[in-house]
């Protein structure tokens, strides 16, 4: 939770909704890496990504978020829950995801 926190620079509160998506990403990641086994630390790093790209989603109708600044064009937001950890799994030697050439 803090490490989502800290990655999304958001203070305490929303304690609910930072749940769910973490147990969301944690379904998405386990889901990626199948058999597999990395780091402790490089899967807690994905499951943070998943989770902040999750969270942000919220905020954005249609995949499309305003950042709110003047004279700043909307933000997309990848509609894909593992956009973030796809290169860091193939990284971490786990060949899964868009990379794969069978």
């Amino acid at each position: 939770m803090a490490a989502l926190r800290n990655e999304l620079n958001i203070p305490a509160g929303e304690d609910d909704i930072l749940t769910e998506k973490i147990s969301t990403a944690v379904a998405y990641v386990d889901s990626a890496l199948g058999d597999a086994t990395i780091p402790q630390s490089v899967y807690d790093d994905c499951v943070v990504g998943c989770a902040a790209d999750l969270y942000n989603r919220k905020s954005a109708q249609l995949g499309v978020m305003s950042t709110g600044m003047d004279g700043m064009e909307p933000y997309r937001i990848p509609l894909d829950p593992l956009r973030s950890v796809w290169p860091k799994l193939n990284a971490a030697g786990v060949l899964t995801g868009r990379s794969v050439i069978i």
